[in-house]
């Protein structure tokens, strides 16, 4: 068990593992204060520290148990505690994330990928986190969704993340015809509740082959590449997109030869002072201000003003919710929206 902050009735320590971003932390604040407002309302520091992740200090133990709670219910988590020493009623909760997010491409490792079934892995990218997490396979459309138990018993890490990410331009990009029926088998199949997500991805992906090159390669060579997208439904030729550079050969987790790339999301451009410059995304800008305040003073993060340094955004959350008091809308005007 890890030392306790000094000072404090209650500390929770939060912590993901292998992981150089902090996305999972930017959604569990904006779930946690939007549904949870009360109980984080009660959190009286915040310490962070890069190796050890962040620390919610409490003067009210209760508080810090029903926190520690609330991370499990937005996030797949495993968590401990323990009180420091005996009779002196001064806990320390450990929580720590699956070290999973989204966007991550994973190689699974072959007991895994055996265990979630046929038409699935080794390759698969994380295109959900919530209270369970979603592996989607990028060359059948196959989902599969994991909670913490089913994690931790056989746990894995990524093996690209965000911060490795390609541009890419697309040449060319022919649909596979058969998508078609498949894909409305898949939605016709999928009729219980807890598959509305895998349904509502058989009509947001579409197998597709396509050929692309590297935007980094552009009047220095004319090497492309040829390869199976799922993004067939949202790329045509001409678009940009992120994605993995695999080109480099195989792989001995999957046994396999790589994909020269898998692609993530489309990269999507606007003329902006008679400029083209890339439009960044509405939930990447309101990250960007997350990390903003962090460096500028944690005591910034998890407050009644986070949910709206981007008005616009949704966030996904699939525990309960707990009606937060009325607050006031607070824009943030003096920072800059992207």
């Amino acid at each position: 068990m890890e030392k306790m902050e000094q000072g404090w009735r209650s500390v929770v320590k939060v912590r993901q593992q292998h992981v150089s971003q902090l996305r999972t932390f930017f959604h569990l604040e904006q779930i946690s204060v939007m549904t949870n407002l009360a109980i984080v309302d009660e959190v009286e520091r915040i310490i962070y520290d890069v190796d050890q992740g962040f620390s919610f200090c409490f003067n009210i133990t209760s508080r810090a148990w029903h926190f520690a709670r609330l991370i499990g219910e937005i996030v797949p988590v495993k968590s401990d505690w323990a009180m420091i020493l005996p009779r002196t009623e001064r806990y320390l909760f450990s929580v720590e994330i699956v070290p999973i997010c989204c966007g991550d491409l994973i190689f699974l490792p072959p007991n895994v990928s055996a265990s979630l079934g046929p038409n699935i892995g080794p390759i698969v990218i994380c295109t959900r986190v919530a209270k369970t997490f979603t592996l989607l396979d990028p060359f059948t459309l196959t989902h599969c969704f994991l909670n913490a138990d089913q994690y931790w018993k056989a746990p894995f890490t990524h093996s690209f993340n965000r911060t490795q990410l390609v541009e890419y331009v697309v040449l060319d990009i022919v649909l596979l015809q058969h998508n078609q029926d498949e894909e409305q088998e898949v939605v016709e199949e999928k009729k219980e509740k807890k598959d509305a997500a895998a349904a509502a991805a058989a009509k947001k992906y579409l197998l597709a082959d396509a050929v692309v090159a590297r935007v980094k390669d552009t009047g220095n060579n004319d090497t492309t590449f040829q390869i199976r997208t799922h993004l067939g439904r949202i790329l045509k030729p001409g678009d940009h997109a992120l994605g993995y550079d695999l080109s480099g050969g195989a792989d001995t987790n999957t046994n396999n030869n790589l994909p020269a790339a898998i692609l993530i999301s489309k990269i999507s451009y606007a003329e902006e002072n008679g400029r083209v410059v890339a439009v960044k995304d509405k939930w990447e800008s309101d990250y960007q201000l997350f990390f903003n305040d962090l460096q500028q003073d944690p005591q910034l993060l998890f407050k009644i003003t986070a949910p709206y340094r981007n008005p616009n955004n949704h966030y996904t959350y699939d525990g309960p919710f707990v009606d937060p008091p009325i607050r006031p809308f607070v824009p943030l005007e003096d920072l800059l929206d992207g």
